[in-house]
């Protein structure tokens, strides 16, 4: 779901649990019914499964009951659902794990993870070892949360949930075939495990394999025909494609089982905005933000509208709409939400090519942040994504000294402290800045190794991949950053430029053809 408040709070997040709700779906255990033999068979299965400990019969019930509706991506009634659990047992170590992987707002993230830290000591070992992945992503260490999934595969390699969690920690790297792999196990173990078959398709698609992606997504659909989820991700799937009148009307059908999935309204919306409806675009927006049942949805559903002005060149509407989400932010006291739409109002101002506003917008943005519930190590993260905007927003005000200088600052932080995203980003500094200087086959070897998910870089790429002569190579780039990545947050920053590029190098291929 491409949500504002993703962009905000879960962007905070993205290394503890980005699609962990995934991994979390489904009853641990399965009941023992029947002869004494399907009893021992049910015992070993369950052996087989990382436990769940609670001395609450109704607690472990309403547990189940959470992880069904998080499965298939309910996550508003999941987290209600897990806050009832740890209420029947408070001292519930799975349950917050599981109220923090739903949580709606920073605050309770990161107030459910110290809960679930400090009743560890009330569950088995290998509930711990969740917990400790769960606290070493929202502590940003990455080599922690590895150790600790995999420690857990170590232990329970017969554990679908386990294999799914280590296949999210490397989507989050990129690693696509890893994730792949894992993903098959998890399949593998347990064919009607549907949220696998979920996150099958999309590190498929996400690697490129759009064909892999159209047949878990089938198989997804296949085990659970009746719930809203399957359709948006086969219609998500069809936006990548350019299908997008099916892809509408698979968003149509989510919402026909669903009239409360916020996702499904945002997919119609961005795929009128690439049809070059605006008027429609804008329609699926309101429809959303009349369907919102929180705060976090009303602003994802008007960040909607914003990415939809934007895409259709109406900056002015753009940004009103966005001072009205920080306006609504502000009044609820949310420093978190604010810092991410300060943060995306700077971004706005350096696509306008005003690189001193956007400076002052990730100021903002950075001292919300610092006054948000967010722990130490994202706020840290804050002040490092903080030095990656300005080093841009220099390059933009054509400043390279000041661009070369802070570049170099946040590449020092980034290597010392920073996550694989980060990481990435000191690739695409470094291209974006070798552009500037007329280095192209710098800019081009540089962007190659950033976010290839991202469609500013590619768009760059692409540039830089067009002034070096690759012809072929520029246009598969321009065409990935027009109209692949259709949920990513950038994706209206640069689409225009990309499809004017496009245009330019069929033109110079036609040349050459004469």
């Amino acid at each position: 779901m491409s949500t504002f408040e993703s962009y905000g709070i879960l962007r905070l997040m993205l290394f503890c649990f980005a699609a962990c709700a995934v991994t979390a779906c489904g009853p641990q255990e399965q009941a023992t019914t029947g002869s004494v033999d399907e009893g021992a068979a049910a015992e070993m299965t369950r052996a087989e499964k990382v436990p769940v400990t609670t001395s609450s019969d109704e607690a472990r019930a309403l547990y189940d009951a959470g992880l069904a509706l998080a499965d298939n991506r309910h996550f508003v009634e999941a987290n209600e659902v897990f806050a009832k659990a740890v209420e029947a047992d408070p001292d519930f170590a799975m349950g917050y794990v599981r109220l923090a992987q739903t949580a709606q707002t920073a605050a309770a993230f990161f107030r459910s993870v110290r809960q679930a830290e400090y009743n560890a000591a009330n569950s088995s070992e290998g509930e711990q070892l969740y917990i400790r992945a769960l606290v070493a992503g929202a502590e940003n260490d990455q080599a922690a949360q590895l150790d600790a999934v995999s420690s857990l595969l170590g232990m329970y390699p017969k554990d679908e949930r386990t294999h799914v969690q280590l296949a999210n920690y490397y989507n989050g790297q990129q690693n696509f075939a890893e994730a792949i792999k894992h993903l098959g196990h998890a399949t593998s173990i347990n064919p009607d495990f549907a949220a696998a078959f979920n996150s099958l398709g999309y590190a498929h698609r996400s690697s490129g394999d759009l064909d892999g992606a159209k047949a878990a997504f089938a198989r997804y659909l296949e085990l659970i025909p009746d719930e809203a989820n399957p359709y948006v991700s086969y219609a998500e799937l069809l936006m990548e494609m350019g299908e997008y009148d099916e892809s509408i009307a698979n968003y149509r059908k989510a919402l026909e089982l669903d009239a409360n999935f916020p996702s499904a309204y945002a997919g119609i919306s961005i795929n009128e905005s690439l049809k070059g409806n605006a008027e429609a675009a804008q329609a699926a927006a309101a429809e959303m933000l009349a369907a919102a049942r929180t705060d976090g949805e009303k602003r994802g559903a008007m960040y909607r509208s914003v990415t939809a002005h934007l895409i259709a060149g109406n900056s002015e509407a753009a940004l009103a709409v966005a001072e009205e989400m920080y306006a609504m932010a502000s009044t609820e006291g949310n420093y978190a939400a604010m810092g991410g739409i300060s943060e995306y109002l700077g971004d706005m101002m350096l696509i306008s090519g005003e690189g001193a506003k956007g400076l002052e917008h990730y100021e903002t943005a950075l001292s919300h942040r610092q006054e948000s519930n967010i722990n130490d190590a994202n706020k840290a993260q804050a002040e490092r994504t903080y030095l990656y905007k300005a080093a841009i927003a220099a390059i933009v005000d054509d400043d390279l000294e000041t661009a070369a200088s802070r570049t170099a600052e946040y590449t020092a932080a980034a290597e010392a402290h920073g996550t694989a995203s980060e990481r990435r980003r000191i690739h695409e500094l470094a291209g974006y800045l070798a552009g500037a200087n007329g280095d192209h086959e710098t800019s081009a070897a540089e962007l190659a190794q950033a976010n290839q998910l991202d469609p500013i870089a590619l768009y760059w790429a692409a540039v830089a991949n067009k002034n070096l002569g690759n012809g072929h190579k520029a246009v598969d780039l321009a065409t990935r950053a027009a109209y692949r990545n259709t949920l990513s947050a950038n994706l209206p920053f640069f689409r225009a430029e990309a499809l004017a590029l496009l245009v330019e190098l069929e033109a110079l291929e036609e040349m050459e053809a004469e």
